[in-house]
């Protein structure tokens, strides 16, 4: 259930700023063409993208982690046959 809330809050980060940005994927991104994958990742790896300026999301520490924990970050919208350098190490992550 915390990692379902944290994956919601993190999309509508990338929602919001697409829509601010009027992003012509939008559109896609809402009716759901565009597939959303979730990944399992090394804290450390999470921390690089944040370092980046990827949307992260840190738990306010309301349940059951420390305030201000990283648990989630979204890499936004990828064609699979143009991936970032940076991004190129999720091929190797476990599906969730």
């Amino acid at each position: 259930a915390k990692l379902s809330g944290q994956v919601g809050h993190s999309a509508n980060v990338l929602t919001y700023r697409m829509c601010k940005e009027n992003n012509p994927l939008i559109h896609e991104y809402m009716l759901g063409s565009i597939k959303k994958i979730i990944l399992s990742c090394p804290q450390k790896k999470l921390e690089e993208l944040e370092n980046l300026g990827y949307v992260t999301i840190r738990d306010n520490g309301l349940t059951e982690l420390e305030p201000n924990t990283l648990t989630c970050t979204t890499v936004g919208i990828l064609d699979k046959n143009n991936i970032p350098e940076e991004l190129k190490f999720i091929k190797r992550l476990r599906l969730l």
